[in-house]
């Protein structure tokens, strides 16, 4: 049973080339966070793997605006599983949507297949968000999208994701 407050939005998966202890080991170290995304330009966190309670900082570069989103984990179910909720953002996001949060799915597809699949969860704060949530749903899409993808290519070849402008 989920520990998110709000309900899911999207629901993204892609196959990458690793096994799925892999898959989990990178995802979860945090410091390897700015070698696979686009966004990340540092992270602060009090332990490098990822465990329940732990809270993480990230400074980013969402759309050309600098800020921080600060997440912590609320539950892990190793190497299933994993489950953020955002406690602060200086984006604006929260300005529109409630319960942010997320979770990321593992599941072996065979001894070097692993889909990953990340879920992003939110509730629209009033009815005139909740009427553009296709045009949120699509832009959010799409930046999930470039981290996925920029995953994949780090986890099968251990190239950084040349989007990101610290790489």
């Amino acid at each position: 049973m989920t520990k998110l407050l709000s309900p899911k939005q999207l629901d993204q998966s892609v196959v990458i080339n690793v096994p799925s202890e892999k898959a989990w080991h990178i995802f979860n170290d945090l410091s390897l966070r700015p070698k696979w995304t686009c966004d990340v330009q540092k992270i602060h966190f009090s332990n490098q793997m990822t465990t329940v309670g732990d809270v993480a900082v990230t400074e980013c570069i969402v759309n050309g605006k600098s800020g921080k989103l600060t997440t912590r984990c609320v539950d892990l179910k190793p190497p299933y599983r994993g489950e953020f909720i955002v406690e602060k953002e200086t984006f604006g996001f929260s300005k529109m949507l409630k319960d942010i949060s997320f979770a990321v799915d593992f599941k072996s597809l065979g001894e070097n297949k692993t889909q990953i699949t990340m879920q992003s969860h939110y509730q629209p704060k009033n009815s005139l968000v909740k009427l553009m949530n296709r045009f949120i749903q699509k832009k959010m899409g799409k930046e999930v999208d470039l981290m996925m993808n920029g995953l994949k290519v780090f986890m099968e070849t251990g190239q950084a994701n040349p989007l990101n402008p610290i790489n």
